[in-house]
């Protein structure tokens, strides 16, 4: 009897499963950092080591950022939580410091793979810290359509280089600057100091006086001054 028990122990076990080594899991979190387009490095110790998986496990941002990534194996049941050195917090959407300067941004309202055409049930649109937002998609209309160039996680905020090209505005192209509000509108003519496309916050230098100005691109060579943040 005990012969048979530890025969069925023995065959319960399955054949070749072995642990995943850190190096290889860490490889997996540098190539999902890459593909959404983040800095970062995993802190792994190469000795660690991770259950087994039949498959590739899965990366993807941590609680809406990558300050930490969450490495699932589904066939398997199991996750871990590793954390990210100089890795992207989630955007912080309402709460926090009244005073701080905010901008209106586009965030997913889901997890969604490389290559997905957005829509608008995936998106909503929100007021984010301005603090280290350079490259935001701020317009629904900018985005609906185009397809994501990664994968992305559900809270994160939308930047241009997440998107298929389009550029409206190309570097050092003439632009038409647009301010003001309600029936007046003012007009004057710039130079672009960076490609933009629709919807997607870029500099540009006013011709005449060669101000640096703030703008969103709203179509071909068309920027608005971008509204004072609140």
């Amino acid at each position: 009897m005990i012969r048979i028990a530890v025969l069925l122990i023995c065959c319960a076990v399955p054949v070749g499963a072995a642990q995943i080594s850190g190096d290889r899991v860490q490889a997996l979190v540098e190539q999902a950092l890459r593909a959404a387009g983040q800095g970062g490095h995993a802190v792994i110790s190469s000795h660690r080591g991770f259950p087994p998986c039949p498959s590739a496990p899965t990366v993807g941002p941590h609680a809406g950022g990558w300050q930490a990534v969450r490495i699932t194996c589904d066939a398997a049941g199991w996750h871990r939580v590793i954390r990210i050195r100089d890795g992207q917090a989630a955007p912080r959407i309402g709460g926090g410091d009244v005073d701080s300067a905010k901008t209106p941004a586009l965030v997913l309202t889901e997890s969604l793979p490389r290559g997905t055409v957005l829509n608008p049930a995936h998106l909503e649109q929100v007021d984010i810290a301005a603090a280290g937002q350079g490259d935001l998609i701020a317009l629904p209309e900018s985005a609906i359509g185009r397809s994501l160039r990664v994968n992305l996680g559900a809270g994160q905020a939308l930047l241009g280089r997440h998107l298929e090209h389009d550029w409206q505005v190309e570097k050092g192209a003439p632009v038409t600057i647009a301010s003001g509000a309600g029936p007046i509108l003012i007009q004057t003519s710039g130079v672009a100091l960076e490609p933009g496309q629709l919807g997607q916050a870029i500099r540009v230098s006013n011709a005449r006086s060669g101000q640096l100005v703030h703008v969103i691109v709203t179509g071909p060579n068309k920027v608005t001054v971008r509204p004072n943040m609140r």
